[in-house]
């Protein structure tokens, strides 16, 4: 027997509470996020910046460092970014298949930009920073072979044992335990599939920061008022067998409750603050808190499937995590700089009051969990004393997986569903090469980093004056 999860997803949504946090809406399913430092040096040293933070990107990643510069600096930079959302396209659970869908920050624009003015007593900085751009689609659909139609491969099921009645026994079995079932009884084990979906979404976030830091002794301070920007658009359009829409929900900052996608950024006002000590020119330790941003990103459902139209179901809310961390520098000789930064991702930030569209799932405490992580950045620097100093640079760093995971019990289909599509992802190892030529007023750098779902390519210049 054949039942289709979410069918109903409307009429749960429309009974969800407001004042929620985010929500699980397919089309949020296995994306991880990643809010490294700014600056093409940065990142071809792996992102270990905070205990060295000696060039005007340190506006974002650890303002403490402003007070190194002599002269006024404009830096400019810009990303391009390749990431995998992942979902579970097929299997049979556990033995699940996941299929990554590449998503694009679609051209190199200006990512990072700052000015820095240093004083006698004092610098200050002013400085724009994009730390995340998301754009693709996805799909979870059945795989048929184009000439005779059949389906060659499913959307993920499920099994569960029956008292015959159509009540469910215990947890989710295998196929082989439900086949023997059904020797018996035909009628001894239930079948789900996860309802077919495509998906897509946009997510682009934002920066306007001002900076301060001032030097005492061999400490310096420095604070970061930041105005954060956030416009969210994540369509779930869930489909039957035949390609008929079933439903359509959506998590978005624009107000598609008349159809209006134009994009409107939603703001809010954080801070930042940081330190850093360096007694002597070989040796300097840095450390920094971000605050995270939350910003209203209420989930809709489509009440009319023909003319689409759409009603606001709960005002779900994104909260961007708390990033603190440390680090320290050290340079052995004039020409080589080594790093390393421990810095601590509160990413449990994404599910504070997490609200489930399943009115099952919901009535679980705590069933969705975001795992902090604890990211260890290695990398260094050699400068060749050439007659225009060129420096070449590597780095490596540990990211945690981190992505939101169903964590509730697993007593009827639709918290296996939700296992499904929301389940514990790896961790990922990046590695990043980098270079770049120094002029006494001009410099320029490049990096690129990657790992199995990032792949990010820079490249930033720097004038003094």
């Amino acid at each position: 027997m054949r039942r289709f999860v979410f069918a109903a997803v409307v009429c749960t949504l429309i009974a969800l509470p407001l004042a929620a946090q985010n929500t699980d809406i397919e089309s949020l399913s296995g994306l991880q996020f990643n809010f490294g430092n700014p600056g093409a040096r940065s990142l071809g040293m792996g992102g270990a910046f905070l205990g060295l933070a000696d060039d005007a990107s340190a506006a974002e990643a650890n303002p403490a460092g402003l007070t190194i510069l002599r002269k006024p600096e404009v830096t400019v930079e810009g990303r391009n970014y390749q990431e995998q959302q992942v979902f579970t396209t097929s299997g049979t659970f556990p033995d699940l298949h996941r299929t990554a869908f590449s998503h694009y920050s679609q051209r190199i624009d200006a990512t990072f930009a700052s000015f820095v003015y240093p004083t006698k007593h004092f610098t200050i900085g002013a400085y724009y920073h994009e730390p995340l751009r998301n754009e693709g689609t996805g799909q979870v659909v059945p795989v048929r072979n184009e000439f005779t139609g059949e389906i060659k491969t499913n959307v993920p099921n499920f099994f569960f044992q029956s008292d015959g009645q159509g009540n469910l026994i215990g947890g989710p079995i295998s196929a082989t335990q439900c086949n023997t079932l059904r020797q018996k009884d035909p009628f001894a084990c239930l079948e789900y599939t996860i309802l077919p979906f495509l998906s897509h979404v946009k997510i682009q976030e934002k920066t306007f920061g001002v900076a301060a830091a001032f030097k005492v002794g061999k400490f310096s301070f420095g604070a970061t008022a930041r105005q954060q920007r956030f416009n969210e658009t994540a369509y779930t359009f869930r489909v039957t067998p035949t390609f008929d829409f079933s439903s359509i929900s959506a998590q978005a900052t624009s107000d598609i409750r008349t159809n209006n996608d134009v994009a409107k950024d939603k703001s809010d006002i954080t801070f930042a603050g940081g330190f850093k000590w360096a007694p002597n020119d070989k040796f300097s330790l840095g450390g920094v808190y971000k605050q995270g941003a939350s910003f209203p990103a209420p989930t809709f459902a489509a009440t009319d499937l023909t003319n689409i139209k759409y009603v606001k179901v709960a005002d779900t809310t994104f909260h961007m995590p708390d990033v603190y961390g440390a680090g320290v520098s050290f340079r052995p000789i004039p020409v080589v700089t080594i790093n390393a930064d421990v810095v601590r991702v509160k990413y449990s930030n994404l599910v504070d009051n997490f609200v489930s569209i399943n009115a099952n799932v919901r009535k679980i405490d705590k069933a969705y969990t975001a795992a902090d992580a604890t990211e260890i950045h290695l990398g260094g620097e050699y400068f060749f004393s050439t007659k225009i100093p060129f420096a070449v640079r590597a780095g490596a760093w540990r990211d945690p997986q981190h992505s939101i995971t169903y964590s509730g019990p697993l007593t009827n289909s639709d918290e296996v569903a939700a296992a499904v599509l929301y389940p514990k992802t790896k961790n990922l190892t990046h590695v990043s090469v980098g270079g770049g030529l120094a002029w006494p007023r001009f410099q320029i750098d490049f990096a690129y980093d990657r790992s199995d779902l990032f792949k990010v390519g820079s490249i930033s210049m720097v004038t003094r004056f």
